[in-house]
């Protein structure tokens, strides 16, 4: 049994501001690496079984700390591109997740 921690992103890209949607990928992607990320999937909701689906996008990564990937959400590097995820994004939730 590890003690890895999974991010799992879902997101739904604002489609008036589509540079800010790209300025904060472009620069949270190389953070999540920098803290020791390892990218599982990224995925485009393309539909659901009942109603709307509630997000666009989903992002699964695995990290070896939860430390680490909690640090790097505090870092000012991170803080940083927050007005760009505001912007860039009409809803995000972040999660962690672990083995059952």
């Amino acid at each position: 049994m590890t003690n890895t921690t999974t991010l799992v992103v879902t997101a739904s890209p604002n489609p008036s501001e589509p540079a800010a949607t790209q300025a904060y990928l472009k620069g949270v992607l190389p953070l999540f690496m920098g803290a020791g990320g390892q990218l599982v999937k990224r995925l485009k909701v393309t539909g659901a079984v009942g109603g709307k689906p509630g997000y666009g996008m989903v992002l699964v990564m695995n990290f070896e700390s939860k430390d680490d990937i909690e640090a790097m959400f505090e870092s000012e590097e991170y803080k940083a591109l927050i007005p760009a995820r505001e912007k860039g994004f009409t809803n995000m939730s972040i999660n962690f997740a672990n083995d059952m």
